[in-house]
């Protein structure tokens, strides 16, 4: 084997071992809100996609079915941002627990995101809400510095807001 040859093989081995690096850099957003009602009002008002065009302003339902395994259709209409639909597949489904879906941006771990709605109950009859989402893949660590995740936090804090009124007027 020539110089050359064994020269772009190291070259091309060092590239594979630094994006399957890449591909497990990941960054989370997260906010939290508490909601004065019971972790079942919570989860109905969760996965009761047709009715966000009622009350939701940052996200469309388009179709699908809120169930496990299932396939969503989505629109997301942030402020700061293009509004954009995408199809995410729910991974997590544990009734009045934890409900959750993964959107992936072409061939897994190139950039995906997983939403996650987490509920925990409070004294009292309440619900926390944890609503967060892990970002992951090899475009991760450029994603997390575009313009448009500077709106996200306060997008997933709004968003809890309005969670909260809607499950806590049912």
């Amino acid at each position: 084997m020539s110089r050359w040859a064994r020269l772009l093989g190291g070259l091309f081995g060092a590239l594979a071992v630094l994006l399957g690096a890449l591909s497990f850099t990941s960054f989370e957003i997260r906010k939290e809100v508490l909601i004065d009602t019971p972790p079942e009002r919570v989860w109905a008002v969760i996965v009761d996609f047709p009715s966000y065009a009622q009350w939701n302003t940052q996200l469309a339902w388009l179709g699908g079915t809120a169930g496990p395994g299932e396939v969503l259709k989505l629109k997301l209409s942030a402020e700061g941002a293009d509004p954009y639909e995408f199809a995410p597949t729910v991974s997590h489904w544990e009734p009045n627990v934890r409900f959750a879906w993964l959107a992936r941006t072409g061939l897994p771990r190139v950039f995906d995101g997983e939403h996650f709605f987490e509920l925990e109950p409070v004294a009292g009859g309440k619900t926390k809400l944890i609503n967060r989402e892990t970002y992951s893949g090899v475009l991760s660590m450029v994603m997390e510095r575009q313009p448009m995740m500077a709106g996200a936090a306060p997008g997933f804090e709004k968003m809890n807001a309005e969670y909260k009124a809607r499950a806590e007027r049912r």
